[in-house]
């Protein structure tokens, strides 16, 4: 089964969260994190889908944290 992965990317004042068509702003990076990982874990409980968050990390490729199933 693929696993669904929430997006994180910076913006001007912050931070973005991106699942699906849903986007969501927040001030720092581990706020959004931390709220990827929450929607990550939610949507594994609901679906049973495998989730994770893909996080961007400096001069590299991003990094998936936060893996459910």
């Amino acid at each position: 089964m693929v696993r669904e992965l929430i997006e994180i990317e910076p913006a001007d004042d912050g931070w973005l969260v991106r699942s699906g068509a849903a986007c969501l702003h927040y001030l720092t990076k581990l706020q959004a994190i931390e709220q990827a990982q929450m929607l990550a874990a939610r949507r594994y409980m609901e679906t049973g889908c495998p989730t994770g968050v893909r996080v961007p990390v400096a001069h590299g490729r991003p990094v998936i944290v936060g893996t459910c199933g």
